[in-house]
C-alpha cells in the first residue's frame, strides 16, 4: 500500500520494478541511493533548491549528537498517546532526515513513513538512515500524496501550506507543527548581531482547528567547539554576518542555548 500521487496528474503512483508510475504514464525513477525526485520542473527557483551542503553536514552532525531529542520527543510523545495501528505518517520539509530516522525508531515499524524535502542534497543524505522511510524530492505546495491519506503530519522548523495540509490529512488526521519563539537561540542572536529583534515563526493565519498548543522551554549546554560551530553553521543566521565576527564566534569553546519552541497540534479544515 502506498500513498504516494504523481505530482502531475495526482493519480496514485504504483511502484512497478525500479520506477513509480501513475495510469497516465508518467513515470519516475528509484534513484540509487533510494529516493524519489517528484520535483517538477516549474517548482525549482534554482538549480540546488534548499539549505546548502554546508548547513546540511553541520545539521546533522549537530542533531546526530542528541542536543534536540527533546523536542523529538514531544512530537513523539504525542504520536504515540493518539496512536492506532499501521499509520501514515509524512514529515514535511525533512531536511536530512534525523527527525524522521528517529520518530520511526521510536514509534516503530508498523507504520509507513514518507519524509519530503525540496533540496535533492538533504534527501541524498537522508537516505543512508533508513532504506525503509519512503524519501522523496518534492515541493510542500505540491505534496506528492493522496488526498486524505495521511493520519500524522510532522512539520518541525518548517512553512507550511495550509490547502495542501488540508488536502492530505485524513479527517481524524493532525499536524504537529514546531516553530520558533521569540528567545529561540537567543544567545546566538546576541552574538551575531549588534540589536536583536523580538520576532517568533508563529503560525501565521491559518484555518485549522487546533487541538493543542502550548510553550516549550529548555536550556542546553554545548561543551565543545565542533559542536558550537555546527550549531552556528545550521542557522541561517551564521551566514549573514561579517567574517571578522565569524572568526571570533568560530573560536568559541562552549556555548549555553535557549530552546524556546511553540508546539501546535492541527485537526484539518475543510476547504
Amino acid at each position: 500500500m502506498s500513498e504516494l500521487a504523481c505530482p502531475k496528474c495526482h493519480l496514485p503512483l504504483i511502484q512497478v520494478g525500479h520506477t513509480y508510475q501513475c495510469e497516465n504514464h508518467h513515470n519516475y525513477d528509484i534513484s540509487k541511493r533510494g529516493y524519489i525526485n517528484l520535483l517538477l520542473n516549474p517548482d525549482k527557483r534554482h538549480n540546488n533548491p534548499g539549505d546548502s551542503k554546508e548547513s546540511l553536514i553541520a545539521r546533522k552532525a549537530y542533531l546526530d549528537k542528541g542536543y534536540y531529542d527533546p523536542i523529538l520527543h514531544e512530537v513523539t510523545n504525542y504520536i504515540q498517546k493518539h496512536a492506532h495501528e499501521k499509520m501514515a505518517i509524512l514529515d514535511l520539509g525533512c531536511g536530512e532526515g534525523y527527525y524522521t530516522y528517529k520518530a520511526k525508531q521510536i514509534l516503530g515499524d508498523q507504520n509507513r513513513y514518507y519524509a519530503l524535502d525540496i533540496s535533492k542534497e538533504a534527501i541524498n543524505m537522508a537516505t543512508r538512515y533508513d532504506h525503509d522511510i519512503t524519501w522523496i524530492v518534492g515541493n510542500s505546495k505540491n505534496i506528492p500524496i493522496l488526498d486524505h491519506s495521511l493520519d500524522v503530519i510532522m512539520a518541525l522548523f518548517t512553512v507550511v501550506n495550509a490547502n495542501e495540509i488540508a488536502r492530505t490529512l485524513k479527517e481524524d488526521g493532525y499536524m504537529i507543527h514546531v516553530t520558533a519563539n521569540k528567545n529561540h537561540l537567543i544567545e546566538i542572536k546576541h552574538l551575531i548581531y549588534d540589536e536583536v529583534h523580538e520576532k517568533s515563526d508563529a503560525f501565521i493565519r491559518q484555518p485549522f482547528p487546533v487541538i493543542e498548543s502550548y510553550d516549550f522551554t529548555k536550556k542546553v549546554s554545548i561543551s565543545n567547539r565542533e559542536d558550537a560551530l555546527n550549531l552556528l553553521k545550521m542557522t541561517p543566521h551564521y551566514y549573514h554576518i561579517k567574517k571578522e565576527r565569524r572568526s571570533v564566534l568560530e573560536t568559541l569553546e562552549a556555548l549555553d542555548i535557549t530552546i524556546d519552541l511553540r508546539i501546535t497540534v492541527y485537526a484539518p479544515w475543510k476547504q
